[in-house]
């Protein structure tokens, strides 16, 4: 009984781990939401309107998702220069809200400024994001002048709240993400196995599917090794480790496209090229099993 239990938590974590690697994705929706909803309890316990409500939730969520550094450090910074952005942003939306033609020009300008920040990197991309959502938040909200000393104290709240998210409640360490990543690529690798047995046992109907199947495995497991790649400077404590950690990752992916091939080929009475495992819609090798026990079909099976 013990067993079949740690056997299902087993595959339910394999199952997590290989649908969200690092787990990137439920983090930043649990900072979003914890962000948001940090804030609105701060602001309506301490009386703000719905109004003031409303920015303070646009304002937190856009605090939260627009960072994306790698390093602790870098986002605290961002975070830190964002809050200034905010401030100035939503001012000017105060003020120039009541000035069509201005205001209008300044908006498309504006708009410029936040996509060609992304040539400045993941700091430019978050500060230029920033400024534009906030600006429209003024301009949703119907922000005039003497609202801005409200809504300055909800910008502020807004940021305090989403830094207290990001690094006390939902933290997220280099190396820990590195952990997770490298747990995702080893249930991604089991589940193109399985994939790729499947394109061994499957009949003449089914062998197109099978053969998506361990084509989008294939994909998969490339993309999880690129993330890994990205984030081995930050979460390996020296270089040797980080080349150990790249070599095991790299020998791992081209074990396993080469049985990807073998299979096909086994498969097959041609030899299988490497577009069939990576490109949608290439060329497959005419497939069928041969009658009876094959000898490559049995090594394969070993």
């Amino acid at each position: 009984m013990k067993a079949a239990g740690r056997s299902v938590r087993t595959r339910l974590r394999d199952h997590l781990a290989a649908s969200d690697p690092g787990l990137l994705r439920l983090t930043a929706g649990l900072r979003t939401v914890g962000a948001i909803a940090l804030t609105l309890a701060v602001l309506a316990s301490a009386g703000f309107d719905i109004t003031q409500l409303v920015a303070g939730a646009m304002a937190a969520m856009v605090a939260t998702f627009a960072i994306r550094e790698k390093q602790r450090g870098a986002q605290a910074v961002t975070l830190a220069v964002g809050l200034p952005v905010a401030l100035v942003s939503v001012s000017l939306g105060a003020v120039l809200g009541e000035r069509v033609v201005v205001g209008d020009a300044f908006f498309v300008v504006l708009i410029f400024v936040a996509v060609y920040g992304r040539r400045f990197g993941d700091r430019g991309t978050a500060l230029g994001l920033i400024g534009f959502q906030v600006y429209f938040v003024s301009l949703f909200v119907g922000a005039s002048a003497a609202q801005l000393p409200g809504l300055w104290a909800v910008l502020a709240v807004a940021f305090a709240c989403s830094a207290l998210v990001r690094f006390a409640v939902v933290p997220v360490t280099p190396a820990g993400l590195l952990l997770r990543l490298r747990t995702a690529f080893r249930a991604r690798l089991g589940r193109l196995v399985s994939a790729q047995l499947a394109l061994l046992d499957a009949g003449p109907d089914e062998v197109d599917k099978a053969l998506e199947d361990v084509r989008e495995g294939t994909a998969r497991l490339h993309e999880t090794a690129l993330m890994i790649q990205s984030r081995l400077e930050e979460g390996t404590p020296d270089e040797s480790t980080a080349r150990l950690v790249q070599r095991r990752i790299a020998d791992a992916e081209i074990a396993a496209e080469r049985l990807g091939l073998l299979l096909l080929s086994a498969r097959s009475a041609q030899r299988a090229d490497t577009l069939t495992l990576h490109l949608p819609g290439a060329p497959a090798p005419e497939m069928g099993r041969l009658p009876g026990p094959d000898e490559a079909t049995a090594v394969l099976r070993r």
